[in-house]
């Protein structure tokens, strides 16, 4: 219908400009250092995995019909659009924990605990909870991946696989926000 194609469009448009200013964020995080005790790396990999999955999506939903009939590959679409979704909110996340020490002046920790809070760790972290989550999920129900869509498959609760994580990182943030 006329208003499924008009939805389409603006899918399409909004997607298209989130790629191109998570560009341009990914830019400025990356080649602008306020000073040396700025710590971008959450910054920097937060807009790499929402980029990542931004443009994934765009591809798959403007390939849909030549995408749809390999199960198996809507399937694999659909559980990395799930990792590099989760491991924005897991980036996020961690720019809160950063945050949260900054404010609290805790940022003249020791240099023990600085290599702790060092960028590989951050990475380690960042990316592994959310490949944790994704390999459980897949672990348990490996055919709740690859729906219509080439997403995460909403019969037997399994969007839980996201939202439940999802539903975690913003409680646990928003308590590190409120108590400063």
């Amino acid at each position: 219908s006329q208003s499924d194609s008009l939805l389409d469009l603006l899918n399409l448009v909004c997607v298209i400009v989130g790629l191109v200013f998570f560009s341009l964020a990914l830019l400025t995080f990356a080649l602008c250092q306020w000073s040396p005790g700025v710590n971008n790396v959450a910054r920097i990999n937060l807009c790499v995995s929402l980029l990542l999955a931004h443009l994934l999506f765009l591809l798959t939903q403007q390939f849909l019909s030549l995408i749809r009939p390999h199960q198996v590959l809507c399937a694999v679409i659909s559980g990395v659009l799930h990792f590099l979704f989760l491991s924005g909110f897991v980036w996020m996340f961690i720019e809160a924990v950063l945050l949260f020490i900054c404010v609290k002046n805790l940022s003249q920790i020791s240099s023990k605990k600085r290599e702790v809070l060092s960028s590989g760790f951050l990475c380690v972290i960042g990316y592994t909870i959310a490949l944790v989550v994704v390999a459980v999920s897949v672990g348990l129900l490996p055919e709740g991946y690859g729906s219509e869509h080439c997403w995460i498959k909403m019969d037997k609760g399994f969007i839980w696989s996201f939202l439940g994580p999802v539903c975690v990182i913003l409680a646990v943030s928003t308590f590190l926000i409120s108590h400063d």
